[in-house]
Parts: C-alpha cells; structure tokens; sequence
C-alpha cells in the first residue's frame, strides 16, 4: 500500500521551458522531504514536459492532459490529485525557498484551527533578480477569519500572496470545492477567502517564496482589468460575509485597488524597458 504523503505539491505546467527546471529544483532542494511533487503539463508545446519528465526522484509524477484544460482547468486539476494532509500549488515559474515547506508544516502541525499559512515574498525579474519584497506590516502569528476578510477588502490587494507562498489543509480544500473560472485575476485570493472561512491564518513574516514577474506573464497581460477584477470580488465577499465585510471596507478597498493598479502600471513599464 502507497504511503500518503505529508505535503502535496502541484505544479499546473504549460510552456515554461525556462524556468520550470529552476520551480522543480527549489522543491527537491527543500529541508522537509515528506512531499510528493505532481507536475500537470496542459499540453506544452515547447520542452516542459520533456524537462520535467526527465527528473529522476520516486516522489515526482509527471502527467499530460489527454487535452488542453487551459488555466481555470489545470488549476483545478491540481487540486484533484492533492492526496496528502496539507496542499501546495507552485506555479510553474515561480520558487520556495529551501526551508518553506518545513516552517510551513510546523505552524499547520502545531496550530489545528489554522486552514491556511502563508509567508512573506520576494518579486522576481526573469532572471531571478530580486525587484522588490512583499510583506505585512504585522509580526509572525494567527489572525481570525473575519479579520483576515475585512484586511482582505481593505487592502484592495491580495495580501495572503501567491499561491507559492501558501499551504492550506486537503480538508479544508474538500469542503469549498475547486477554484473559481469567474476571474483569472482573482483566482487565487477568492480560493483563500473561501478556505479562511472555514478557519483561522497564520502569517510568518519571512520570505520563503519567490513570485516571477516576467513582460508575457499572466500578471502583465491582465494589466488594465485588475482593479475592476477586484472591485468585483469585494462585492461577492462583501454578499457572503455582510456581517464582517462593510460598503465602507469595500469602498476603501476599490479606491486602493485603482491607486495599486496605477502604480503597477509604472512598474510594469519599467520592466519591459528594462528587459528590452
């Protein structure tokens, strides 16, 4: 009988040629080793596949859609074949930390009403050059579900991070299902919302993450729609929790998300200029 192992990993893969070998390689260099790595490859049309299936290591599972899932469908995937007692999601080009998975265990170990942790970050160039840090202006520890909502709307953001630098419970991702296909933007931050219903988070103020912002990544390419993504996620959390979550807290967080996605454009403009 297989053994279950502690940490399901999951990389949704699909032409990432350049970077998928650097995201596998943080995972294998990682100090916590009880996790099994399960790489879906949605019908690459470059060497991914040929890449990732070239590793040598009984805790790698490489598969290939029969067909293309696209992004909402091989996001979900990955969940799918998340068997062990705590899930991680690692987009293809992005990396941990060797000590992530390890701190990351320990807090959910020791922490039962926790659901889900996440960390502080580093953004990334396509060459790995460090841009900025992202972290909360709060020191390491548990905050509760409707705190955590209402930080959420007020942000105008997604201060839990990307989903590299999260690790939530497979019984806590059981009860709310897949990821949400309403919004590629907010897929991820909407997927936190619904699991910190369920429970409490645990910020650790550290960076064990890093996120790549590249000029063809998703996050360029949704430049421009990203506050009216978010104006109307507030709204839907706003709906679910109209005890916690206030018009005023959305008002604060639509305004925020303008003032962020006006920001981001001048960064973002900058990198292409200086990736020419």
């Amino acid at each position: 009988m297989k053994n279950i192992p502690k940490v399901s990993i999951t990389i949704p893969l699909y032409n990432c040629e350049s970077h998928i070998r650097e995201t596998i390689d943080s995972v294998l260099a990682q100090t916590f080793s009880d996790f099994e790595l399960i790489i879906i490859d949605d019908q690459s049309t470059d060497h991914s596949y040929h890449i990732a299936k070239s590793y040598d290591d009984p805790r790698i599972r490489v598969i290939k859609n029969i067909k293309r899932q696209g992004f909402f469908g091989n996001w979900n995937a990955c969940l799918e074949f998340m068997t062990g007692t705590y899930c991680k999601l690692l987009p293809h080009d992005d990396t941990l930390e060797t000590t992530c998975l390890e701190k990351q265990v320990q807090i959910l170990d020791e922490f039962p009403e926790v659901v889900l942790v996440h960390n502080a970050r580093k953004i990334i160039d396509p060459n790995g050059r460090v841009l900025t840090l992202r972290r909360l202006k709060e020191s390491s520890g548990i905050k509760d579900s409707n705190s955590s909502l209402r930080e959420i709307v007020r942000s105008g953001t997604n201060p839990i991070g990307e989903p590299a630098s999260v690790m939530f419970r497979r019984k806590t991702k059981e009860q709310i299902g897949p990821f949400s296909n309403e919004d590629m933007y907010s897929i991820d931050i909407d997927y936190w919302s619904r699991l910190l219903a369920k429970g409490k988070k645990y910020y650790i103020d550290e960076i064990l993450s890093s996120f790549r912002v590249w000029p063809d990544s998703a996050s360029v390419k949704l430049f421009g729609s990203q506050s009216k993504s978010m104006r109307a996620f507030f709204q839907r959390l706003e709906k679910l929790n109209p005890e916690t979550i206030q018009p005023a807290d959305v008002c604060i967080g639509t305004i925020k998300s303008i003032i962020l996605e006006i920001a981001r454009g001048g960064f973002y403009g900058w990198m292409k200029l200086k990736n020419k």
